[in-house]
């Protein structure tokens, strides 16, 4: 699912574009809009972040309209991968690309449980 990005004026560095340090920020915004928009029966799902990655492949500039592309990339027993690629609305040149590992988490035991059957299913449909 694709949504847009509204940057502020506190992302951008002295260089004029977007500082690296705010993409995950991006990523875990499409994560919410994905959650709010799909998933409305799971408002809060308990999942915790195990990995993230980004790679920059060109800058977003003060004024450049983003969008953030999110899907699911890999589904497993207790995790799954979300890919995510920014892109300029204006002509699609692609900002920055990367992924992140979620686990299906029990916040009262501390440990990763399996993923329910519904939230696999939602998680598929959303699979790139």
């Amino acid at each position: 699912m694709k949504f847009p990005l509204a940057t502020r004026y506190s992302d951008y560095d002295t260089k004029g574009h977007v500082n690296n340090a705010f993409y995950l920020t991006y990523f875990e915004i499409a994560k919410h809009l994905l959650w709010r928009e799909v998933w409305k029966r799971h408002p809060d799902p308990p999942f915790v972040v195990a990995e993230a990655t980004v790679r920059f492949l060109s800058p977003a500039m003060i004024g450049d309209p983003l969008e953030v592309d999110i899907s699911t990339r890999e589904i497993r027993t207790r995790s799954w991968i979300w890919q995510f690629r920014i892109t300029d609305a204006r002509d699609g040149r692609v900002i920055a690309e990367g992924s992140t590992v979620q686990v299906y988490y029990d916040y009262d035991t501390r440990q990763a449980v399996p993923i329910p059957d519904d939230v696999r299913v939602l998680l598929e449909s959303v699979k790139a």
